[in-house]
């Protein structure tokens, strides 16, 4: 499994919580080939601090569609570098 995944991330002013649902997210789509649920994420990201983890999981996801590195529709999806917020405002 490969993936790629931009130096510039490391740059973005994320949390850490927002950082490492990200690469989980990213993993699972290289692995499945489809966004994870919630629950999966969580899970994954959050482990046994499963009831905490939830509200960690939901304000990581609101932090990536903030950056527009998630888009939220139908279901959720992982925009293309090209298109996420830097800092500045410009994308």
């Amino acid at each position: 499994m490969k993936i790629e995944i931009p130096l510039f991330l490391d740059d973005m002013p994320l949390s850490p919580e927002a950082f490492r649902v990200y690469f989980s997210v990213a993993c699972h789509i290289a692995e499945y080939g489809e966004f994870p649920s919630v629950e999966r994420i969580t899970a994954r990201c959050f482990g046994k601090k499963y009831a905490l983890g939830r509200t960690h999981t939901d304000m990581a996801l609101r932090e990536l569609i903030k950056w527009n590195l998630v888009r939220e529709g139908d279901t959720l999806q992982v925009t293309n570098p090209q298109e996420w917020k830097t800092p500045g405002g410009a994308a």
